[in-house]
């Protein structure tokens, strides 16, 4: 791992990359609201009103107004559960999984999990055994052979950052027995997913009262910071059991107040938003056929590219800048290769933008020289 250069972004869905302006195809603002004015004048409000931080951890004298009115337009945006505000987005699970260790025996992960699920796995100081990626007859198996007494806590994205592909969360829920609990990270599927933008448990139809479910602010939403969604006994849970919850400052305030910006931003733009996300990914999808190479199958609005070898990966890295787009070439858990080009398709990226990604993308799918 190296220290990636700084990039500024300039607009929307541009960057400056020493000097040059490029297309960005990177990160996780899928809807780019960080750029929408409503949440960017709530961030100045919520300064001006709030100060930059709360200083203090919320279990002692940090518990400002901004984070209860948060929760409960989560709760309310979700339609079900008490949300409960983290310091950030990859906290979330961590939380959470501090908070049932006590009840649980085993934490049975999804092989290709995101890596807070696996620190989150690890920080329960339990039993730790793996299922076939996105294989819910497999995590059954699993499950089974922990033992008759046992009572597994199952970790699992829902939207996975670099195939775009949902975890078969049906398919989970009804192979696990009474005495599992399925925790689901969907810090990419809020606001991208379902009819509403509640996600992959809504695009799969599974009722959040079936999962823990925790987000993250700093994806769709444009803010930062995460939470976790349950039963009230699941908050009550994490004021008595997890330490990194009461141990550290909650995300600053303005930003929490962007993040309740968002989420009525959301509510107002998201089904547009979504639908022009929607069309632009198809449009990938059709290059992608086009040339003869197998699709992203994923709905999500991400994918990844592995060139084979060294030599590849810096010939397509080329064509992408002399098409004047940003090469998102990164190392990441988990990921596809040991290093590869993570694509995110934006709901503002112009028709122009995707075009030249597309046309570029045709052209190394073919492997023309």
């Amino acid at each position: 791992m190296r220290e990636p250069r700084e990039l500024e972004q300039t607009d929307v869905t541009w960057v400056k990359d020493r000097g040059r302006k490029l297309s960005y195809f990177a990160g996780s603002d899928y809807l780019r609201l960080s750029w929408h004015p409503e949440v960017r004048a709530a961030v100045l409000e919520g300064l001006e009103r709030f100060g930059p931080s709360a200083c203090a951890s919320r279990m002692t004298t940090g518990n400002v107004p901004i984070y209860g009115c948060l929760e409960r337009a989560l709760s309310d945006f979700f339609g079900w559960g008490v949300a409960t505000l983290t310091s950030a987005g990859y906290a979330a699970p961590l939380v959470a999984a501090q908070a049932l260790a006590k009840e649980h025996t085993h934490v049975v992960l999804d092989e290709r999990a995101h890596a807070c699920l696996v620190d989150a796995s690890q920080l329960t100081g339990l039993p730790v055994v793996t299922f076939p990626h996105r294989d819910a007859k497999g995590c059954g198996a699993v499950v089974r052979k922990c033992g008759r007494r046992s009572r597994a806590l199952v970790m699992t994205d829902g939207l996975f950052t670099h195939s775009g592909e949902v975890a078969p969360l049906a398919g989970l829920v009804d192979a696990l027995p009474a005495s599992a609990t399925l925790l689901v990270d969907d810090a990419h599927g809020l606001g991208v997913l379902g009819k509403r933008g509640r996600g992959s448990l809504e695009l799969s139809g599974v009722p959040l009262r079936r999962v823990v479910l925790t987000v993250t602010l700093s994806k769709a939403l444009g803010s930062y910071g995460g939470a976790v969604l349950g039963p009230r006994s699941l908050r009550e849970a994490i004021f008595e059991r997890s330490r990194l919850y009461t141990g550290s400052t909650m995300l600053p305030p303005p930003l929490a107040a962007a993040a309740l910006a968002s989420l009525a931003v959301l509510e107002r733009e998201g089904a547009t938003r979504r639908a022009r996300l929607a069309a632009a990914l198809s449009t990938m999808k059709e290059g992608f056929r086009e040339a003869g190479a197998v699709a992203p199958v994923g709905p999500g609005p991400m994918f990844a590219v592995a060139p084979a070898t060294a030599r590849e990966v810096l010939r397509f890295r080329k064509r992408l800048l002399d098409a004047g787009i940003h090469p998102p070439l990164i190392r990441y858990p988990n990921g596809p290769a040991d290093r590869y080009f993570r694509f995110a398709i934006s709901s503002e990226h112009t028709p122009a933008q995707v075009s030249a990604l597309r046309g570029v993308l045709f052209e190394q799918l073919l492997k023309k020289p």
